[in-house]
């Protein structure tokens, strides 16, 4: 019985002797100079911080980091190759099958990569500054103007919406207007910044009166601080306005009752007087 294993295992050693060249792999990750001869076939091959010599079969991805990928004429690649920060070194006769993607780390792609994460950086940073003072204006114009800003703020709370909605809408069109004429001239551009700071100033009080709605709808802040009620109101206002195109919808929607509120005041004014 021993005997007869040990003849079946000299026979199986043999019979892997006589095929030594073929070789099945799934993957290959290095961080090393590879090499796949052309005996070999693998599903991928992933290298990092090093070159790859690709002469047998890979039925997946190649993906060089940091390094060059020569694909000799015996090779036949079935999935993509990605090289980032390296060359593609294809010779006649290569398979490839799916697409090549080089991203090379030049100075033009170095600046735009840089430029990019700055302007991203920058994006971010405004968002959150332009958040967090939209949180804390309901709070102090509560807080600062007290009764006369209660006055106010019941006044234009209980005005129709739709009224207000409607002047605020042609008075954005007709700020729009004037800024376009505007922009045309040096000489404007003054002008045009102090449109600006009067629509803000109008939105920081459409955004004072559409917190204090909400926080009044909020329960068990009856009995709460009214600064605390516009507070809670100006949290979910934020927080709904950090929504991809539902923000842009609510800012563009809060701006234009602003606007009327504006329109409606200044017109009360000037028929005071």
């Amino acid at each position: 019985m021993l005997k007869l294993i040990r003849t079946l295992a000299i026979l199986m050693l043999l019979c892997f002797a006589s095929f030594p060249k073929a070789t099945e792999a799934a993957s290959l990750y290095e961080h090393q100079n590879t090499t796949v001869s052309a005996t070999q076939t693998v599903e991928d091959v992933v290298v990092i911080g090093g070159d790859a010599s690709i002469a047998g079969t890979v039925t997946n991805t190649v993906v060089i980091v940091g390094g060059d990928v020569r694909v000799r004429s015996s090779a036949h690649i079935k999935g993509a190759v990605v090289i980032i920060g390296g060359d593609l070194i294809l010779e006649d006769g290569a398979d490839v099958t799916n697409d090549v993607v080089n991203v090379s780390f030049d100075s033009a792609t170095v600046n735009s990569l840089v430029l990019g994460s700055g302007l991203m950086i920058g994006y971010g940073a405004v968002k959150l500054a332009a958040s967090l003072l939209m949180l804390i204006l309901p709070v102090l114009i509560v807080l600062i103007g007290k009764r006369k800003a209660d006055a106010f703020l019941d006044r234009y709370r209980h005005t129709p919406r739709g009224k207000l909605f409607a002047a605020g809408f042609f008075t954005g069109l007709m700020l729009a207007a004037v800024s376009v004429l505007l922009l045309l001239s040096i000489v404007g551009i003054p002008f045009i910044l102090l449109v600006v700071l009067l629509a803000l100033a109008a939105l920081s009080i459409g955004l004072t009166i559409v917190s204090q709605t909400l926080g009044d709808q909020i329960r068990g802040t009856a009995d709460k601080p009214e600064w605390m009620r516009a507070g809670a109101g100006a949290i979910m206002i934020v927080s709904a306005m950090n929504v991809p195109f539902v923000g842009g919808c609510l800012f563009l929607a809060l701006l234009t009752y602003s606007l009327g509120i504006a329109m409606s005041w200044t017109v009360s004014k000037l028929r005071r007087r």
